[in-house]
């Protein structure tokens, strides 16, 4: 933001490195008086925790909403949506974060309350995973079509 000391300065950081985050957050806290240390964690600072359920309702209904177009469709990582909290959330990469297989993951679903798995796990999320008969099948019926027209037939890589 503009000051009269500096044209961009960095408030936000300034807050945190005055929040005490760390030993260097620590020690700049330390600097300040009671008075400025009131005044610092009076300051509207951080994002607001999104509350699992309002978000779910609304992932719930952005399915219900997509699904009337494409009974098929599934949520993929880089989907956006506006909702109340957010004209672009990234609702695909919040599902992600619940779902994920790493450390991180697996710390945000722990948060979630059992039924809130529930729901996160019922999502139509990510890739469909392939089914590896009914491809070959697929592939088998096709080499059969192919090869009634021309029996020597190999499938291109392109095909």
């Amino acid at each position: 933001m503009a000051t009269a000391w500096d044209g961009a300065w960095t408030a936000g950081q300034w807050v945190s490195n005055r929040r005490g985050e760390g030993r260097d957050g620590q020690q700049r806290r330390a600097r300040l008086t009671a008075a400025q240390r009131e005044r610092v964690d009076a300051l509207p600072y951080g994002a607001v925790a999104l509350d699992p359920d309002a978000a779910l309702d609304a992932l719930e209904a952005e399915v219900a909403r997509q699904r009337q177009q494409d009974p098929g469709w599934r949520m993929p990582k880089s989907h956006v949506m506006a909702t109340a909290w957010d004209g672009a959330w990234t609702a695909g990469q919040w599902v992600s974060n619940r779902r994920g297989e790493g450390r991180d993951g697996q710390q945000r679903r722990a948060r979630l309350t059992a039924a809130q798995r529930e729901r996160v796990d019922a999502l139509p999320y990510g890739t469909v995973a392939l089914d590896l008969d009914a491809a070959l099948d697929a592939l088998e019926a096709e080499v059969k079509r192919q090869r009634q027209q021309d029996p020597g037939w190999r499938m291109p890589k392109s095909h």
